[in-house]
């Protein structure tokens, strides 16, 4: 692993630190993160990560996912009638 040096203003370094609090990660695994999500490519194992962490993300709403779609998209229909 290389070592690098990166200047972030206070802003940043916020962000940084409220996301590392919630996620329990470190300043510079978030970055590892943000480098890898920005300029490659998720692994199989990433990608299933992901999809097992989001599982079940609406089970707890008082609507379905194709309800919520038809709530923002309103009266679109009509309009392109």
């Amino acid at each position: 692993m290389g070592r690098t040096q990166v200047y972030l203003g206070k802003e940043e370094l916020e962000l940084l630190d409220r996301a590392a609090q919630a996620t329990g990660a470190s300043r510079s695994e978030l970055i590892r993160r943000a480098v890898r999500s920005t300029f490659g490519e998720m692994t199989k194992a990433e990608r299933l990560r992901a999809l097992e962490a989001s599982a079940g993300s609406w089970r707890n709403r008082g609507f379905t996912g194709a309800e919520y779609v038809d709530a923002l998209r309103g009266d679109l229909d009509e309009r392109l009638r």
